[in-house]
């Protein structure tokens, strides 16, 4: 298949939708964990997070354009904390419902059975149930022209992850932990065996 442009715009949407989202292939994929300035909780799962940097800790998502009201975004610039957690195959249908449209006022906490969890320093909610927790703070936000989606930034100020998930170089164990990835907006994936290989430098190879 050679498909220009043109001919990609002249698709129906809902096939532009689906062939753009999962053409990249398996990414990882997240449920965001938001409180607003009414004590409302809400999640909602994003397959946009993005490794930003090291130092200092960022990472970052995708928000669609703000045409209607987004509440993750809405609750992140009234609380400024949010909360990244794993989805896992033991709530993969909680967590994909959590992409309902759910009225503002309704917690998709309640909504989906899944459990909010506080630690001292996050005001946002966790989901207990999740093997990787990461609390953040907001620390940029980038309009993208292009299509009106922006680009939110966030400083990690707390991880919780299991100890024997983690190797001594660093390195997190996505298949020990069973994590999910996907590809559009409702296909999942297991993570499978990696294959893991040395830092690339000049004039060397890997074995």
């Amino acid at each position: 298949m050679h498909l220009t442009l043109e001919d990609i715009m002249a698709r129906p949407a809902a096939y532009r939708r689906d062939l753009l989202n999962t053409l990249p292939g398996p990414r990882g994929v997240h449920l965001i964990g938001t409180k607003g300035y009414r004590g409302t909780e809400n999640l909602a799962v994003f397959s946009s997070v993005v490794h930003v940097g090291a130092s200092p800790p960022l990472l970052g998502f995708i928000m669609r354009p703000l045409t209607v009201p987004r509440h993750t975004y809405h609750h992140i610039l009234a609380n400024e904390w949010f909360t990244l957690n794993t989805l896992h195959p033991d709530f993969l249908e909680a967590g994909h419902q959590t992409s309902a449209n759910y009225a503002i006022g309704t917690s998709e906490f309640g909504a989906t059975g899944l459990t909010p969890l506080y630690s001292e320093a996050c005001t946002a909610p966790y989901v207990q149930e999740s093997p990787v927790r990461i609390g953040l703070t907001l620390e940029e936000e980038h309009a993208i022209a292009a299509n009106g989606t922006i680009f939110l930034v966030g400083r990690v100020r707390e991880i919780f992850v299991p100890d024997d998930c983690v190797a001594d170089s660093g390195h997190v164990d996505h298949l020990r932990l069973d994590t999910l990835t996907c590809a559009g907006l409702d296909t999942y994936y297991p993570v499978g065996k990696p294959t893991q290989l040395g830092y690339a430098r000049p004039n060397t190879q890997n074995p």
